[in-house]
């Protein structure tokens, strides 16, 4: 054995065994010879309990005390302690099962470190087929939640469909049983049908003339594809999943996929379908959102008050926002003609030249069942009160004290939270009102959908983590805005690494015109420039020297507009010691813009940063019309354009939203979902530059 690796677990042990015999001084009490638990089932004992059993009856034959060990360790984020154990089971001889259950654990142990490539690395090495049922179901889980964190709805489906067969909790089957829904209504209806298609022709060809009886009459369109045979059983052909389980689920969530925003065709095609699949097991626990699809159905509303700036200060910004919405209704226009069905009427009021007492008589006398807006977080505040139980989607975040701010730039506009950042540093605080929604305890049927730099900021973080880097530093304006851009990504820089005793540094930039000496100061180039100075001098002639700036760092996450960007980074560059490796950077959105000559993007090479879908042409045929019917447009504006277009699409999915926990809708500001407190949440796209052209980047962030 390698002498360094003896050494090392020479030391674990020492410390398991020392962390025992403190444990041994609380009792000299025998333990009793109990049954181990479960693998990955709940342990009720700590993981002192499962050390001091492996000491007094554990073997090199039964590893079990060891294993449980290592799973209450991981528990309770002991890694140094878990490493240790890991590090001793890894020098034995193992059966293939034993090997495979150490593989889970490890791969357990770096998905609470957060460490998902490594995870997934890990459980792709475990041979899951010598596993009992308990450690298969954990497996199965484990790998379903990494493919759905990577937003692998395809592979994130295949894991949900083995594992729920084997489920023996009741809640657990049900909750399960949502989540593959959620997972599978994310495919293309086209995959859905196919595999409806697949399934079929095999089915036919397995089928007994028993079980051809079993054809019902009363099918639809969508699930007649499907020969209703018997469901035989998942050990039949234990690691695959049994054609005609999976077809059922397929065909179930293709008729919910088409139907989910018509409640009444919904019911009646799900009580088809029941008839189709009479035997299929989930039935049992049928997802959520099909037990009471009268309770579930989504907002229809025949009129729609859109409240705007459409004159003033924040005109350019309103106009911009029904644009948008003009945008998406007249889709659905379109969509709706073409069967028959008439859109809703929209009606426009000018928050500028109307206050909310006015608004609430005038939507009332218009008989309006859904309001979009307000903008302001002080319209939204003094409005909300007077709509009694009108569903609302305001254009901002609910507060207990709303801030308006002033924008001194109106081509830099609202990438952020609209009141408090229309490109906007200056807020004005206004006095808490007793009727205030709390964001923490929302009205059902308020709904608000802001567009959060504190959200971007913490997406940031989790990005830069998840690229391995442990020692980040913020760049950002000196300002409010800057602030609180920096705290939100400190604050989720904390959650993601429990226990370290790193602290993020942010550093403020005031100007342009100080951005050499504010380099400087980040990077600690000044000192060295002093020694330099004081060498020269005592040896009175010139010397060879280079400045050396600080190694700490690993990454830095600027947030900043483009033109400043455009000076900080080559700031950064020659800050850098020769000697030091680069150093990755990561931008906000605020920093993206239109390079119409190609000069910067290249200029930008490698820096990765945030943005909706929309702006980094992921929609490309939308991205054109925009352009042919409103020429081109700065992408501040662009972003405005996008959150009117998905608040008027949203609508009809609120709803659904808010009563699945996993759901998303594509939007084009980003992948959108609901939070506890009924604000919109966005995941936005990575994107970067290498020698002007744009690359997507792949995100580690989930959507929900």
């Amino acid at each position: 054995m390698n002498v360094l690796l003896k050494k090392r677990i020479s030391r674990y042990l020492i410390l398991i065994t020392a962390t025992i015999l403190m444990t041994a001084c609380v009792t000299t009490e025998t333990l009793p010879e109990d049954i181990p638990p479960a693998l990955f089932s709940e342990l009720k004992d700590d993981s002192t309990f499962y050390l001091n059993k492996d000491t007094q009856l554990g073997s090199d034959e039964n590893l079990i005390w060891q294993f449980l060990a290592i799973q209450a360790l991981v528990a309770e984020q002991k890694f140094v302690l878990a490493n240790a154990v890991i590090d001793s089971l890894q020098t034995k001889t193992l059966t293939p099962e034993q090997s495979a259950i150490l593989g889970l654990l490890i791969a357990d142990k770096f998905y609470a470190q957060n460490k998902l490539p490594e995870t997934q690395a890990t459980l792709t090495n475990v041979d899951y087929q010598t596993l009992n049922d308990t450690s298969l179901i954990h497996y199965l889980a484990l790998q379903s939640t990494l493919h759905i964190k990577n937003n692998l709805s395809l592979e994130a489906s295949e894991s949900l469909l083995l594992l729920t067969p084997r489920l023996l909790i009741d809640e657990e089957k049900q909750r399960y049983n949502d989540l593959l829904l959620a997972q599978l209504i994310q495919l293309p209806a086209e995959t859905l049908a196919s595999f409806v298609n697949k399934t079929d022709e095999q089915a036919i060809k397995e089928s007994t003339e028993q079980n051809k009886d079993l054809a019902t009459e009363q099918v639809t369109d969508i699930v007649a594809q499907a020969n209703p045979l018997v469901e035989s059983s998942i050990k039949n052909n234990e690691y695959q999943v049994e054609p005609r389980f999976k077809a059922g689920w397929y065909a179930l969530a293709l008729l919910y996929q088409q139907n989910k925003l018509r409640p009444n065709r919904l019911s009646r095609v799900l009580n088809d379908w029941k008839a189709a699949y009479f035997d299929h097991s989930v039935l049992a626990f049928m997802p959520e959102v099909l037990t009471n699809i009268s309770a579930l159905s989504p907002y229809q509303p025949d009129n729609i008050a859109v409240l705007l700036p459409l004159t003033g200060r924040f005109e350019k910004q309103g106009k911009a926002i029904q644009f948008g919405l003009l945008n998406a209704y007249y889709q659905q226009q379109k969509a709706l003609q073409n069967e028959g069905e008439q859109p809703p009427k929209l009606h426009f009021f000018n928050t500028q030249t109307t206050n909310a007492q006015q608004l609430a008589i005038q939507i009332k006398q218009a008989n309006i069942d859904f309001v979009i807006g307000p903008l302001m977080k002080r319209e939204i505040e003094e409005l909300l009160p007077l709509l009694g139980t009108l569903p609302v989607l305001a254009l901002n975040r609910f507060t207990e004290t709303a801030q308006v701010a002033v924008d001194t730039d109106s081509e830099n506009v609202i990438n952020n939270d609209i009141a408090n950042d229309i490109g906007i540093e200056n807020e004005i605080e206004i006095a808490n009102k007793s009727n205030t929604l709390n964001e923490n305890n929302p009205v059902a049927w308020h709904y608000a959908f802001p567009l959060s730099p504190e959200d971007e900021a913490r997406q940031a973080a989790i990005m830069i983590r998840a690229d391995k880097h442990k020692h980040p530093l913020i760049i950002a304006p000196k300002s409010n805005y800057g602030t609180r851009v920096a705290d939100a990504f400190k604050a989720q820089w904390a959650s993601l690494t429990p226990g370290s005793d790193v602290k993020v540094e942010a550093h403020y930039f005031q100007s342009t015109s100080t951005l050499a000496d504010f380099m400087e100061d980040v990077f600690q180039t000044g000192d060295s420039k002093r020694r330099i100075s004081q060498m020269r001098s005592i040896v009175g002639a010139p010397i060879e020297t280079e400045v050396r700036s600080r190694r700490d760092v690993d990454a830095i996450y600027i947030v900043s507009k483009r033109d400043e960007l455009i000076l900080l980074k080559p700031f950064i560059d020659v800050s850098v010691s020769p000697f030091a490796e680069n150093i990755p950077l990561y931008a906000s959105s605020r920093s993206h813009s239109e390079d119409r000559f190609n000069m910067h993007n290249k200029e930008l090479s490698e820096l990765v940063f945030s943005d909706n879908p929309f702006l980094l042409n992921q929609y490309p045929e939308m991205n054109n019309e925009v352009e042919q019917s409103w020429g081109k447009q700065s992408f501040s504006t662009l972003r405005i354009f996008a959150l009117g277009f998905d608040s008027y699409q949203i609508i009809n999915q609120l709803i659904y939203l808010q009563n699945n926990e996993n759901a998303v809708y594509k939007g084009l500001v980003g992948e959108l979902s609901l939070d506890s407190g009924n604000n919109v949440d966005a995941k936005l796209s990575w994107a970067k530059y290498q020698d002007g052209t744009l690359f997507e980047v792949t995100s580690p962030i989930s959507a929900k």
